[in-house]
């Protein structure tokens, strides 16, 4: 595979990824970015419901839940798998996307 630089990236023809290294124990793991950003985005989406729906506990209730789950997820993404440190050096992969 050809690696591609980052300032010519275009989400229509390539997959971006982080490739971390953990510094505490050197586990490498891999992200897809646009992953990453869902979760960043489903955690921010869930913010504005938190305050959205003020006016109905239970709706409340359930937005901040999701707000906690996300976070989670975004959590574990930037994490060690090994070791859980969030201590990692990171390296921005671009591809070509496969037909």
């Amino acid at each position: 595979m050809t690696k591609i630089p980052e300032n010519e990236f275009d989400s229509r023809k390539h997959v971006k990824e982080f490739k971390r290294k953990c510094n505490s124990c050197s586990k490498v793991w891999h992200v897809l970015a646009s992953r990453e950003k869902q979760v960043e985005k489903d955690v921010s989406g869930n913010n504005l419901q938190i305050c959205a729906n003020c006016c109905h506990p239970s709706a409340q209730l359930q937005a901040k839940r999701n707000v906690e789950a996300n976070q989670t997820e975004l959590d574990k993404l930037r994490k060690c798998p090994e070791c859980q440190s969030a201590n990692y050096t990171e390296e921005v992969l671009i591809y070509e996307k496969k037909n």
